[in-house]
């Protein structure tokens, strides 16, 4: 699942890098190295959702369990961050949202990798993914 979101992160980028690069009008407002930079937090991004979906699996015994965390891991994170954004009483909750870290349009309009954004989100997928799989090396898979 990794390989695979990182594989289409990867075509995405380069399909958006060569359509830059073959238009001289955003050329010129948008670098190459911006366009990278935006390709590799979504490769940040797809790891931090994949990594604690993987756990949820590993540790879960139900298909709508799984499906239940993957939908709360991206529409309440979305919508915590939304609300983080508009009501400044809440603006501390959006800390727990991967949509905080993940800043695509900064990291174009910058040309570099936000690096601080995107050791969080490797961070958590990377924690998922031990999790996950600490989880099933105890898990009895007999059926």
């Amino acid at each position: 699942m990794v390989i695979a979101a990182l594989a289409l992160n990867a075509a995405a980028t380069l399909t958006v890098a060569a359509g830059v690069w073959l238009s001289p009008d955003i050329h010129r407002d948008v670098p190459l190295s911006g366009v990278f930079a935006a390709g590799l937090m979504g490769c940040g991004f797809a790891l931090c959702l994949a990594g604690p979906a993987l756990a949820v699996s590993a540790g879960g015994s139900r298909r709508a369990q799984v499906i239940g965390a993957t939908i709360a891991i991206g529409a309440v994170g979305f919508a915590v961050n939304f609300i983080a954004l508009a009501w400044s009483k809440a603006a501390p909750l959006r800390f727990i949202s991967p949509f905080h870290y993940y800043t695509p349009g900064d990291a174009l309009a910058q040309g570099h990798v936000l690096w601080p954004q995107l050791v969080v989100l490797v961070g958590v997928g990377v924690v998922g993914l031990v999790l996950g799989h600490a989880l099933l090396m105890k898990r009895d898979l007999a059926p």
